[in-house]
């Protein structure tokens, strides 16, 4: 029998099916402002599992989630990997998603190494040989970013970040808007991992994830290597512990 593993993030949920460690179905997508325990329940109704690996960070979502399904549900979160987050005096307060992201660039091997994850928020989360994890940083999302100008201004309109822009000098207010946007979501990112080198004494291996990766990935020069199931396959890490 399988286990169903779940990433449940702000904007997306994941549902992917593991069977003899390994992935035997390819990543469904659904929207985590429409789950329901029915809609769930259908989405993976062809799937075959004993038990659920949840990885979440929306509260209301997560209980749904759990109670969507007559199996034993395994939570992602600070207890599974006491070893891995030992010395982090915030182990209680980790992030389920961060704790995926660390256990999935483990699996790579190659440290010291970054797990970089660019959706709602932006995470950068270091890990080092033992494994050990040393900590990180919280920063906006790209379209955090722009949301932000809209809300807090009366005239800024409001933005696709994701749609990119022609050039830095607008000609436009919302070619403006693009281009300072994108700049500043690149520049922190840049300096961000730049400032973790300098800490650490080295450069780290650099894995990307999230909405935004592949955007960034375009860039040159960010990322060592763009994985889309960083996530999803550290929670199979964890359903395995």
């Amino acid at each position: 029998m399988g286990i169903l593993l779940i990433d449940n993030s702000n904007t997306r949920t994941k549902f992917a099916l593991l069977e003899d460690s390994r992935m035997i179905a390819g990543v469904r997508v659904f929207p985590t402002a429409d789950i329901q325990g029915e809609a769930v329940q259908a989405l993976v109704a062809d799937w075959t599992f004993s038990s659920v690996c949840l990885c979440s960070v929306v509260p209301w979502a997560c209980s749904r989630l759990q109670a969507a399904f007559n199996c034993p549900v395994r939570l992602v979160d600070a207890a599974l990997v006491p070893q891995l987050l030992k010395g982090y005096a915030g182990a209680a307060t980790l992030g389920a998603d961060r704790i995926a992201n660390v256990l999935g660039v483990v699996q790579k091997g190659r440290f010291p190494a970054v797990a970089v994850d660019l959706g709602t928020a932006s995470t950068f989360d270091v890990v080092v040989d033992g494994p050990l994890f040393l900590g990180g940083v919280i920063s906006p999302g790209l379209q955090m970013m722009a949301d932000a100008l809209h809300e807090r201004t009366s005239l800024l309109p409001p933005l696709d970040a994701r749609a990119g822009f022609s050039r830095t000098i607008g000609k436009t207010t919302q070619e403006a808007l693009h281009a300072g946007v994108a700049l500043a979501f690149r520049g922190m990112v840049r300096e961000i991992l730049q400032s973790v080198a300098d800490e650490l004494g080295q450069r780290p291996y650099v894995v990307a994830t999230g909405g935004d990766a592949s955007l960034l990935a375009a860039c040159g020069g960010l990322f060592d290597e763009v994985d889309e199931c960083l996530t999803i396959n550290g929670i199979a890490a964890a359903a395995l512990l």
